[in-house]
C-alpha cells in the first residue's frame, strides 16, 4: 500500500536507525511547527516526556522535518521511523470508513467524540485498526485538533446556508465538494500550500476547518469572518511502526502503552481548553464571530446529514450512527 520514497533524505534516515545508538532514540515526526496552537506539536511532546519519564530517549521533529505525511507513513510501514502524528486522510487510504468520524455532526460534540474514541467499544475503529496494522502501522490515537469545525471566509458574516449560495470554499476532496453542495454552495479542490494564493486570486473565499487552522498558518490576515457551526471535532491521526513495536521487550512495550495513554489523555484537556480559548484568540486577531441561531444550525445539520451517505462508505452510516449513539451521555 504504501511505497517509501527512494530519496537520499530517507535512505540516511533508514541507515542512521539502523546503528543501535540511533535505535534507542524513539523519533516522533509532526507536521505543524512547534507552536501551543498546534495539537500535533502538543501531543508529539507529550508523547516523549513520557517515553523519557520511563527510560527512553524521544525527540519531536517539528515542521515536516523528516517528511511529509505519505514519506512518514511509507517510513512508518517499513520500520524506518517511529512515531508520527499525520493527517487522517492517510487512514482513509486503507479504511475509508475512518470519515465517518469527521463528518459533521455525527457527534454533537468532543466529550462525545472521545467517548467514542478512546471509551466505548469500537468494532469499527478495531476494524480500521487491523486494517492498518496489516500495512505495518498501529494507530496510536486520533488527538482532537481544538475546537469545533466551522466555515472561515473573506467577504461576509454567514449566518445561514442562504448566506453562502454566493461564496466558494476550499475542499480537501470531491466529497468535501459534494457536502458543500448540500449547503447550496460551490466547493473548488485546493491543496492547503496553494490556499492563501487561491483567495487572492479569487478562486475560493474560505474554507470550512477548526479554529487553529487560521491561527496557526496566520490565515487571520485575510480571512476575518468564521461562522461557528460546532460541526465536529476536527482531529489527527497518531500513528507508530508496528515493526518498530513488535520488537520491543515487554518492559519497553509498557513505557509506549503508558506513554500513549498519557498523551491521549492530555490531548482530551487540552482540546476541550483549546474550545473555549480559541473563539477569543480569533476575535482578538481581527476575525469576527458569527453564532448561528439554533434553527440555522439546524438546517446546517439537515443538510449534512442528507449527504452522509456520500460523505462516508457504502454501508457505514449506520454502523457510525450506533457508535455516536453508544457514546452519548
Amino acid at each position: 500500500m504504501f511505497d517509501l520514497p527512494k530519496t537520499a533524505s530517507a535512505i540516511a534516515l533508514g541507515l542512521a536507525l539502523a546503528s543501535p545508538a540511533a535505535a534507542e532514540e524513539v523519533r516522533i515526526a509532526v507536521q505543524c511547527p512547534a507552536v501551543p496552537a498546534c495539537a500535533d506539536w502538543v501531543y508529539a511532546e507529550d508523547f516523549a516526556a513520557a517515553l523519557r519519564e520511563g527510560g527512553m530517549e524521544a525527540t519531536v521533529f517539528a515542521g515536516a522535518s523528516l517528511g511529509k505525511d505519505p514519506e512518514i507513513v511509507d517510513q512508518l510501514s517499513q520500520g524506518l521511523l517511529q512515531f508520527g502524528v499525520t493527517n487522517f486522510v492517510m487512514i482513509a487510504q486503507v479504511d475509508p470508513r475512518i470519515i465517518g468520524f469527521l463528518a459533521p455532526y455525527v457527534f454533537e460534540n468532543s466529550r462525545q467524540f472521545f467517548r467514542a474514541t478512546q471509551d466505548v467499544d469500537s468494532p469499527l475503529l478495531d476494524g480500521i485498526r487491523e486494517k492498518m496494522e496489516a500495512q505495518g502501522i498501529k494507530v496510536a490515537g486520533l488527538p482532537g485538533l481544538g475546537g469545533q469545525m466551522g466555515l472561515f471566509n473573506s467577504k461576509k458574516d454567514v449566518t445561514s446556508v442562504d448566506d453562502l449560495a454566493d461564496l466558494r470554499l476550499r475542499a480537501i476532496d470531491a466529497n468535501q465538494v459534494k457536502l458543500f453542495e448540500a449547503w447550496g454552495t460551490q466547493g473548488v479542490v485546493v491543496d492547503m500550500p496553494e490556499f492563501a494564493g487561491a483567495v487572492q486570486q479569487g478562486i475560493v473565499d474560505g474554507y470550512f476547518n477548526p479554529p487553529a487552522v487560521p491561527l496557526i498558518f496566520k490565515h487571520t490576515e485575510f480571512l476575518t469572518h468564521f461562522t461557528d457551526l460546532r460541526a465536529g471535532t476536527p482531529f489527527r491521526a497518531a500513528l507508530m511502526s508496528a515493526d518498530w513495536y513488535d520488537g520491543l521487550g515487554e518492559a519497553e512495550k509498557k513505557t509506549v502503552d503508558d506513554a500513549i495513554a498519557a498523551a491521549n489523555a492530555k490531548n482530551r484537556e487540552w482540546t476541550f481548553a483549546a474550545e473555549k480559548a480559541e473563539l477569543g484568540m480569533l476575535e482578538k486577531a481581527g476575525v469576527t464571530v458569527v453564532t448561528p441561531t439554533p434553527e440555522a444550525l439546524a438546517e446546517f445539520k439537515r443538510r449534512s446529514q442528507e449527504a452522509w451517505d456520500t460523505l462516508m462508505p457504502e454501508g457505514s452510516v449506520a454502523d457510525m450512527q450506533a457508535l455516536a449513539d453508544a457514546s452519548k451521555e
